[in-house]
């Protein structure tokens, strides 16, 4: 696989790891909402300042984008972990909120 290729398929795999459309991500490096869709598909290659500020937008160093791994299902490990962590925490503090209103509304029907 061409170094070219790694490139695409780590910056698809980063963008959805990051929840991001190719539009989305387009527009967060303030380019046109199709720049990344025509990195994808093979249309475009960006420059190094480009590299850098894509992998800054997807909080990565600019060098994972051009890792090869030998299989699709174990690319990235520790970005899985770190992924389920920030997960975690979001489902935490989404339960956190939930329960804290509920209780609230709880209390005020016995109270007031």
């Amino acid at each position: 696989m061409s170094t070219r290729e790694i490139f695409r398929k780590n910056l698809k795999f980063y963008r959805k790891a990051a929840g991001l459309t190719q539009e989305e991500l387009s527009e967060k490096i303030g380019y046109g909402y199709t720049y990344i869709t025509e990195i994808e598909s093979r249309h475009k290659f960006p420059k190094p300042e480009t590299i850098d500020l894509i992998a800054e937008t997807l909080k990565i160093e600019p060098g994972q984008l051009f890792e090869q791994k030998h299989s699709e299902n174990n690319i990235f490990i520790s970005n899985k972990a770190e992924l389920i962590t920030n997960l975690s925490n979001e489902i935490y503090k989404k339960l956190s909120q939930d329960l804290h209103e509920r209780i609230t509304e709880e209390v005020s029907k016995v109270f007031f």
